[in-house]
């Protein structure tokens, strides 16, 4: 009678102890381990489980005698958005397809983007679509390059993540304004008439030859467009992207990679958009057998491009909001 009462209360207290781990590692539970967090401790997602019907494919047939190919790729990455010192944990969805010839490499690849806050107490939710050849998180916005063709320069956009929306582009490279201790940046490009496709040209501007883009992480600031003027050495004129440089005006800002970046050394955290100056967009457009060469200078004031106090052969150009 003694061993069954025994071995009654130790099957109760194994018992116990399944129930009791059970509990702990129930679905939906809140752990450490799956509880993502900010950097300042605000109030993360529950523990859940995210699941998608979503799958990848390989579609093979024949187009007039060549093989085409067709792939569908649907993938998560996990990625931080910073709005300050908070970071904000986010899952983007990508769903990517390729289209060519079994024998030739696809350049053109359609991207679907669905992104979505891991925290409760951010909403962030948006979806966007773009043609690229590579999307990479890089600046606290997606960077994509749509690769040219022959005679063709790369096509550079940023979007942000914070809403999705297209914030900056240009061709070949971009140029980049860092302020101490501060994520946000300011990017600085052209888009040349050589840029794969044709986006100088589809604004269906007259004379216009090129575009000047000047943003920060979250929102397109200032657009600048560079018309070529009736003269003999606008025949002369290259449609690739030009040299283009950031110039120091004074010992404020600092620049680094030969131009390429430039540093506002006197502002910080707190800056305002009059501390974002003291620095000018120069290019360097070559022409001509002999090499010959001509500067447009375009000073930044206030954070925005400054077209009136701009320098430039206004013979050969029109420089214009």
């Amino acid at each position: 009678m003694k061993f069954k009462n025994y071995t009654r209360f130790a099957v109760i207290v194994v018992i116990g102890a399944l129930i009791f781990a059970g509990c702990k590692q129930r679905p939906g539970a809140k752990t450490d381990s799956d509880t993502p967090k900010s950097d300042n401790s605000q109030a993360a997602t529950k523990g859940r489980e995210y699941t998608d019907t979503s799958s990848s494919s390989v579609r093979v047939f024949d187009q007039n005698g060549r093989v085409c190919v067709q792939q569908s790729n649907t993938f998560y990455e996990l990625v931080d958005l910073y709005k300050g010192a908070t970071k904000i944990p986010m899952m983007l969805k990508i769903n990517r397809t390729d289209l060519c010839f079994a024998d030739s490499v696809n350049k053109d690849r359609v991207y679907q983007i669905t992104a979505k806050s891991l925290l409760d107490n951010e909403d962030i939710h948006w979806e966007t679509k773009f043609v690229a050849t590579d999307m990479q998180v890089k600046d606290n916005t997606l960077y994509v390059t749509h690769e040219g063709g022959d005679n063709e320069e790369d096509y550079i956009t940023r979007y942000s993540l914070t809403d999705g929306k297209e914030v900056f582009a240009c061709s070949y490279g971009d140029l980049k304004v860092s302020i101490p201790n501060v994520r946000d940046k300011r990017f600085i490009g052209y888009t040349s008439q050589a840029a794969v496709g044709t986006p100088v040209q589809e604004q269906h501007i007259e004379n216009l030859f090129g575009v000047i883009k000047y943003s920060s992480t979250n929102q397109l600031i200032s657009t600048v467009n560079i018309k070529l003027k009736r003269s003999k050495a606008a025949l002369k004129m290259p449609l690739y992207t030009p040299e283009i440089v950031l110039v120091s005006d004074n010992t404020n800002t600092s620049t680094i990679e030969d131009g390429k970046s430039l540093i506002l050394m006197k502002a910080d955290e707190n800056y305002k958009p009059e501390d974002v100056i003291d620095f000018s967009v120069q290019l360097t457009f070559y022409f001509g057998d002999d090499n010959e060469s001509t500067k447009v200078v375009i000073p930044v004031v206030n954070d925005k491009l400054d077209v009136a106090k701009a320098q430039f052969d206004k013979g050969l150009f029109a420089v214009e909001k």
